[in-house]
């Protein structure tokens, strides 16, 4: 059995105490799939989930790792639709920051010809949230507006591609002008300071409707609040996290006045990582929204995820620009240009 290196949290605390050292090989059972990591997703959740906060808390050590891309090493009984060699995705529970992972083969996902591996990475759990929210949720329509929140980072950036997408029309919020310029090189239709106060006049002032069709918010707090007055009548607004800080309250009274729907949607629900392990049930429907966004990229009628990389060497480096929100789309770690057994030339 061979070992292999990855990011190892031996105790509950800060994500810089994590340690870059050598792993023993994971046993392979029935319904798994071991994957060569090439690349890997760095989401805000690792400093959740390092310091034991997360609702869903792994034992102990555990290598944290949501998102992956990578090849197909090996397949344990009974997994039929990917093969070994195979560019493939993945939503894991944990385990993505290292050369290799097992998973679930229920969230292994292939990745088409078309879809580089160093984009896949930001898909499965990223644009698999974005997608479900918007299409299942939302049901954002050709021709709507829709009001996105965070949009430099990760879930906004996959927002303004995949609302595009879907014939929308985006008003996308973001701190900087640098964030902003970028989001307009992205799709964004007009692209707005994250000013909770001002936010109001500025969307209506672009909407002849009087406010925006959908929210998606991935932010909360104050924004969350403008957001109320910035929808139309019968708008929705997707309840995504609260990257604030601050879990807002809704005041009833304006929901009542515009006739609004409040969405929650958690994606994790959908892949494992709820109250009760869901991901067969729901396995087919998550494949089916991946598959359309994936096989839109390998058109062209959608961009690649919008991707920051860091070699492994600089992990630490990549998850402080994730945390500090200095990223613009989605942080990625490279693990590609490490020499690994399972290689060949």
């Amino acid at each position: 059995m061979s070992n292999y290196k990855g990011l190892l949290c031996t105790h509950w605390g800060h994500w810089s105490e994590l340690t870059y050292q050598t792993l023993p090989r994971q046993p392979l059972t029935d319904g798994q799939v071991r994957i060569r990591v090439r690349h890997a997703g760095v989401g805000f959740a690792v400093s959740l989930f390092v310091a034991g906060k997360y609702q869903r808390k792994p034992p102990l050590p555990f290598t944290p790792g949501t998102e992956v891309s990578g090849e197909v090493l090996e397949l344990g009984a009974g997994v039929s639709h990917v093969a070994v060699g195979d560019r493939v995705m993945a939503a894991l529970d944990w385990g993505g920051f290292a050369e290799e992972v097992v998973t679930t083969a229920s969230t292994v996902y292939p990745v088409p010809e078309g879809v580089p591996l160093t984009a896949a990475a930001a898909l499965p759990v990223t644009y698999g949230t974005v997608g479900a929210a918007l299409i299942w949720r939302a049901k954002l329509q050709p021709g709507e507006t829709v009001l996105i929140h965070g949009a430099a980072g990760s879930l906004g950036m996959a927002a303004v591609h995949v609302a595009r997408l879907l014939g929308a029309r985006v008003i996308a919020t973001a701190s900087t002008e640098a964030k902003r310029a970028a989001l307009l090189n992205n799709g964004a239709h007009h692209a707005l300071p994250a000013d909770a106060q001002a936010l109001p006049s500025l969307v209506k002032a672009l909407c002849p409707r009087g406010g925006v069709d959908v929210v998606f918010d991935p932010v909360g707090g104050d924004l969350f609040d403008a957001s109320l007055r910035c929808a139309a009548l019968h708008a929705r607004l997707l309840v995504i996290g609260f990257a604030a800080g601050r879990i807002p309250q809704v005041p009833t009274n304006l929901v009542l006045v515009k006739n609004l729907a409040i969405l929650g949607f958690n994606y994790g629900q959908y892949i494992g990582w709820g109250l009760t392990d869901e991901r067969t049930t729901h396995e087919e429907d998550v494949r089916e929204v991946l598959s359309t966004l994936t096989s839109a990229m390998a058109r062209t009628d959608m961009p690649l995820p919008v991707t920051q990389h860091f070699p492994v060497s600089q992990w630490l480096e990549a998850i402080d620009t994730t945390m500090g929100r200095r990223s613009v789309g989605k942080v990625i770690l490279d693990f590609d240009k490490i020499p690994f057994k399972g290689d060949t030339a």
